[in-house]
């Protein structure tokens, strides 16, 4: 008798009491401005990748002769033209953006040829050159120059998002 009687104690402390010190602290979120705030950055990030890749190779790419194409932008193209599950010729483009990369990837292309340009982690900028070979997309060229480092800043609201979650799961 004793024994159901503790245990029937226990459940009851277990179950009323626990959840009550597990809502003590709400798991802190990053607001929408801070969301649409790190986008922006992100995007200029990239952009600026970009303009030093392109000085580094002294390319000539412009807006009107090519069109600049980030990995959403393939994938939603492939679902809107044709969104076939076997396509050589998105394949041979998608497989390109499996890479690691400071910033995202980008795709410049034009009809016939592109040029798919990418910052390593270590700062290396990389310029892959393709060719439209029939159905695929092929690399004619592949060179890499050491690049120069691009800042990326943590904006405030950020900081104090990550000092947030640190003190919560400390607790």
């Amino acid at each position: 008798m004793y024994k159901i009687f503790f245990i029937s104690i226990s459940l009851f402390i277990l179950i009323h009491i626990q959840p009550q010190e597990i809502k003590a602290g709400e798991l802190p979120e990053l607001s929408v401005e801070c969301i649409k705030k790190m986008e922006e950055r992100d995007e200029q990030f990239t952009r600026l990748i970009m303009q030093d890749i392109i000085s580094s190779f002294q390319l000539d790419i412009d807006e009107h002769a090519y069109i600049e194409v980030s990995f959403r932008e393939l994938e939603a193209a492939k679902m809107i033209y044709n969104g076939k599950e076997k396509d050589d010729y998105y394949d041979s483009l998608k497989k390109q953006f499996i890479v690691r990369s400071r910033g995202e990837p980008r795709l410049f292309i034009r009809p016939q040829e592109a040029y798919f340009l990418y910052k390593e982690p270590n700062n290396t900028d990389v310029m892959i050159h393709l060719q439209l070979i029939g159905t695929t997309w092929e690399e004619v060229d592949q060179k890499k120059k050491k690049g120069n480092n691009i800042e990326y800043k943590l904006l405030t609201c950020e900081k104090e998002y990550i000092e947030k979650k640190k003190k919560y799961y400390q607790n």
